[in-house]
């Protein structure tokens, strides 16, 4: 597929969220175009049925404490007796047997996620996207940053800990990949995800000046539509860890962080990406790094995830949970539904059709997983189809 018309990648990955909980409200009648082909609440409501705990809608924006989500947590609830995938209310309340059961069984309405609505009704929804590993934040941001990762679990406080988790300072996390082969910027909110990686933070702080890579978010919205913008953009949320955060509102839908944070930073997302002169090349994604503990009906497809050499964890043989998935471009047509097999390194393999010749790691290539260009249509990237503009907000 010739992807040259695509000039601006736009990557955004929000936190702890599973595809029923945020999307799956679309296949219920009248909410999305196509919401009979959705695999969602309607097919979850029948999977439970009879169930101590069903899914029901969101009674609060958000979810307190955070249910825990390390490797432990989620093999109970995918491997759940008599039925798998019901583990979710029993996890919960074995780590916080104060907790309410039911909290991890509620699905969102298009009122609580507004934005996100808006795009998932105007773009390409993709309801088999998966997180890489099941298991916690930092396996999947490393698996999403770099096609493989040395730990299987997240330490307490990993951002201000993250210089303790690189025993050998990888040196190829997809920035130094891109460094090579195109341009590329991240835009963060506090801090951005890994600041803390000894050589990423000294970078960092050779680029405070000229702000070439790294750039607070307040700049976004002003950087593309006057057309300042790298090939390849990262635009990261406030994270409710962020030791940087102070008091302010987290916008990365990590519980217990509400909803509304998350729903305003997408908005800022969409605001940037729908600048005429930028719109028409622009390819976006955007998803959640894994499920957080929320539950989704959808077993988890077996792919074998084999620790690299200098990690000391066994192998995964499944894919993480289901997470939403959306991809917000001119050259996805409008209200589909793909069924693609995708995870986070879906987006790296696209990167490598984009900019690495059609490949991108002996990691990453391997992958029995669909690279995200799937979901273009090549017809729109024909040089005489006319681009459709960027829809209005309702």
């Amino acid at each position: 597929m010739d992807l040259s018309r695509i000039q601006y990648v736009v990557i955004v990955y929000m936190e702890n969220c599973s595809f029923d909980h945020i999307l799956g409200y679309l296949n219920l009648p009248g909410n999305h175009p196509k919401w009979d082909q959705i695999n969602g609440i309607f097919e979850a409501m029948k999977y439970y049925s009879g169930f101590t705990y069903p899914p029901h809608p969101l009674t609060t924006p958000n979810i307190d404490p955070d249910p825990p989500h390390e490797r432990e947590n989620i093999a109970l609830q995918i491997n759940s007796v008599p039925k798998k995938m019901q583990g979710f209310s029993d996890s919960y309340v074995r780590a916080v047997p104060h907790a309410q059961p039911d909290a991890v069984m509620e699905y969102c309405g298009p009122k609580d996620v507004w934005i996100t609505d808006f795009l998932a009704k105007n773009f390409a929804v993709c309801d088999r996207w998966h997180a890489c590993l099941p298991a916690s934040t930092l396996p999947n941001r490393l698996m999403a940053m770099s096609g493989y990762a040395l730990l299987d679990r997240t330490p307490v406080g990993y951002l201000e800990m993250a210089h303790n988790l690189f025993t050998d300072d990888p040196d190829d996390l997809v920035y130094d990949w891109l460094q090579q082969r195109a341009g590329w910027r991240v835009y963060y909110s506090g801090s951005f995800f890994f600041m803390q990686m000894p050589r990423v933070l000294k970078l960092y702080q050779s680029d405070i000046q000229s702000q070439s890579h790294f750039r607070p978010i307040s700049r976004l919205i002003e950087d593309f539509k006057t057309g300042d913008v790298a090939p390849v953009t990262f635009i990261e949320p406030l994270y409710y860890d962020d030791y940087r955060r102070n008091n302010q509102q987290a916008t990365d839908d990590h519980s217990p962080a509400a909803l509304f944070g998350g729903q305003r930073f997408l908005n800022m997302v969409w605001e940037a990406i729908s600048s005429p002169g930028i719109w028409e090349n622009l390819f976006a994604a955007i998803s959640y790094d894994e499920h957080g503990s929320i539950f989704d009906h959808v077993e988890p497809p077996a792919l074998r995830t084999v620790p690299p050499p200098g990690a000391s964890y066994m192998p995964f043989e499944t894919l993480g949970l289901r997470v939403p998935g959306i991809v917000v471009s001119p050259f996805v047509q409008a209200g589909s539904v793909f069924h693609n097999l995708f995870d986070h390194t879906s987006v790296l393999k696209f990167l490598g059709e984009k900019f690495g010749g059609g490949r991108y790691s002996k990691f990453v290539d391997p992958r029995t997983v669909e690279s995200l260009s799937a979901v273009v249509d090549a017809t729109l990237l024909d040089p005489n189809t006319p681009v459709r503009p960027a829809p209005k907000k309702p």
